[in-house]
C-alpha cells in the first residue's frame, strides 16, 4: 500500500470514531427530558452559545500551538477533550456542568483542523490533496451517518433512553484516542519547525561534534533550532497577504466565511428547531432526527468521496457550481423558515448538508493546491476565525437575545441571507474581478412580519 493512503486511512479511522457521537442527534431533546430537565430557553440562550464564544477565542490559538507541537498532540487533545465533554453531561447534570461541557466542545471545534493538518504535513504531494480530501471528508461524515442511525434506532426502536446514549459517545471518543496513538508522528511544521534548505549553513552542536563527524564517515549531525516567534509572525502575515491577493483563493476563502458561520449556526440549532415544531403538532410533526441526521451525512459523505475523484477544471468551473450550490442552500433554508411542516424542514435540512459538503470539499482542496507555501491550516484558520465572529456576534444579539431575541426558524432566515451573500460574493472575487453570476437575494415573500419578541419590552409578536 502506498504510503500516502496508509497515512489516509489512518486519519480517517480518527475522523470516523471521533464523530461517532450518537447522542448529538438528540442533544437538545436529552438536555430538555425529565431526567435534566432544562428548558428550552435555557439550552438555546444559555448552553448553546458557550460553543461559539469557545470557539471563537480558541482557534486562533490552537492553530499555533498545532504546528509547535507537530500536529499529533492536538489530534490527540481533539479526542480528550470529546472525553471531557461527554463526562460533564453525564446525569446528574446541572447548568453549570453542561455550560463547561460546551467549553471543551468549544475546543474539540478548535481541534478540529488538527487532524486534516497533520495529513497534509505528512502528505506532501499537492496532486493528491483532492483525493484525501475526499476520502477523510466522507470518512468524517460516515461517522456521523453511523452514529446517528445507531441513535434512531436506539430511540425510536429499542426505546433507549437518552442518558445512554451519551455513554456510546463517549465510548466513540475512547476509540478515536486510541487510534490517534498510533498515528505516524510528523517531524517538521510549517511554522516552528521547517525543513532546513540544502544550501543553508547548519548550526553545529560542537559537544557532539567529535563523536558523530568524521572526514570519511559522511556529514556531520547538526541541531535544529525552531524559528523565533517574530520571523514566524512575520511569515504568518507574508502568508496571509499572498493568499488574498490572488482572487482565486480569494474567492474560496469569502465564501468560507460566510458558509462555515451557516452551518455551524444549522448545525448547533436545528434539533432546537425540530423540537419547537415538534411540540406544535406532535402527531404530524414526529421526531426522526436520528434518521434524517444518518441521510443527511452519508449523502453528504458520498458527494465528499465522489468529488474527491472527479477530474474537472475548477478554475473555469466553480463560479458556476458555487453559484448553485449557494443558491441552493439560500432556498433550503428560507423553506425552513416559511413551513411548519417538521418533515419539510428534514428534507430541506438534508439538501443543505448535501450541498454545503460538496461546496466544502472543492474549497479545500483548490485552497490547498493553489496555496504558495503549506500553509493551509493557518488560512483556514483564519477565515474559520472570522465565520466564528460573526456567528458569535449574531449568537449574542439575536439568540441570547441582547438586542432582540428572535425565534429559531428566523435564525434560520438570517442563515439564508448570508449563504446568499457567499455565493454572491464568490463570483465578485472571481478572476478578473468582476460578477460572472448574480442573482437576488431570497427575501420573505409573505407579506408579514418575522415573529420575534424583544428583550424588557411588553409586545410579542410571531406566528
Amino acid at each position: 500500500m502506498e504510503e500516502w493512503l496508509k497515512i489516509t486511512l489512518c486519519v480517517s479511522l480518527f475522523a470516523t470514531f471521533r464523530d461517532f457521537r450518537p447522542v448529538d442527534s438528540f442533544y437538545t431533546s436529552y438536555l430538555t427530558s425529565p431526567a435534566v430537565n432544562f428548558t428550552a430557553e435555557q439550552v438555546t440562550e444559555d448552553i448553546y452559545p458557550i460553543n461559539s464564544y469557545a470557539t471563537t477565542s480558541l482557534i486562533i490559538i490552537m492553530f499555533l500551538v498545532t504546528d509547535y507541537v507537530l500536529y499529533k498532540p492536538i489530534v490527540m487533545l481533539d479526542a480528550l477533550s470529546s472525553m471531557v465533554m461527554f463526562l460533564l453531561v453525564l446525569e446528574p447534570v446541572t447548568l453549570f456542568k453542561s455550560k463547561l461541557s460546551m467549553v471543551f466542545l468549544g475546543l474539540t471545534s478548535a481541534s478540529e483542523l488538527a487532524y486534516m493538518s497533520y495529513a497534509y504535513a505528512k502528505i506532501r504531494d499537492r496532486k493528491l490533496y483532492q483525493k484525501m480530501t475526499g476520502i477523510v471528508r466522507g470518512s468524517n461524515l460516515l461517522g456521523k451517518c453511523l452514529s446517528s442511525t445507531f441513535a434512531q434506532i436506539a430511540v425510536s426502536v429499542l426505546h433507549i433512553e437518552y442518558g445512554l446514549l451519551v455513554y456510546i459517545s463517549l465510548a466513540g471518543s475512547i476509540v478515536a484516542l486510541a487510534f490517534s496513538f498510533f498515528l505516524p508522528p510528523v517531524n517538521v511544521s510549517i511554522y516552528f519547525h521547517p525543513e532546513s534548505p540544502k544550501t543553508a549553513k547548519p548550526k553545529v552542536n560542537y559537544s557532539t561534534f567529535h563523536n558523530h563527524c568524521h572526514k570519511d564517515l559522511g556529514p556531520c549531525l547538526v541541531e535544529k533550532s525552531p524559528k523565533p516567534v517574530r520571523v514566524v509572525f512575520d511569515q504568518l502575515y507574508s502568508e496571509l497577504r499572498d493568499a488574498y491577493t490572488n482572487p482565486y483563493l480569494l474567492k474560496y476563502g469569502i465564501w468560507f466565511a460566510f458558509a462555515t458561520g451557516v452551518y455551524f449556526q444549522v448545525m448547533t440549532y436545528n434539533d432546537v428547531l425540530y423540537l419547537k415544531l415538534n411540540e406544535r403538532n406532535p402527531v404530524n410533526n414526529k421526531l426522526y432526527n436520528g434518521g434524517v441526521d444518518a441521510l443527511a451525512f452519508i449523502s453528504g459523505a458520498l458527494s465528499s468521496y465522489f468529488i474527491g475523484f472527479l477530474k474537472v477544471n475548477w478554475k473555469s468551473t466553480s463560479d458556476l457550481f458555487f453559484f448553485v450550490g449557494s443558491l441552493l442552500s439560500c432556498i433550503t433554508l428560507c423553506v425552513c423558515y416559511v413551513t411548519t411542516s417538521l418533515n419539510l424542514v428534514y428534507i430541506m435540512y438534508i439538501m443543505f448538508c448535501f450541498v454545503f459538503q460538496s461546496m466544502n470539499v472543492v474549497a479545500r482542496s483548490e485552497t490547498a493546491k493553489n496555496l504558495k507555501h503549506d500553509s493551509f491550516a493557518f488560512i483556514f484558520g483564519v477565515v474559520f476565525f472570522i465565520s466564528l465572529v460573526v456567528s458569535s456576534v449574531f449568537t449574542y444579539l439575536f439568540v441570547q437575545g441582547t438586542i432582540v431575541a428572535v425565534p429559531v426558524n428566523v435564525q434560520f432566515f438570517a442563515g439564508s441571507g448570508k449563504a446568499g451573500r457567499g455565493g454572491d460574493a464568490n463570483a465578485r472575487a472571481s478572476g478578473d474581478g468582476n460578477p460572472r453570476v448574480q442573482y437576488k437575494q431570497c427575501n420573505n415573500s409573505l407579506g408579514e412580519s418575522p415573529p420575534f419578541r424583544c428583550r424588557g419590552g411588553s409586545v410579542e409578536s410571531g406566528k
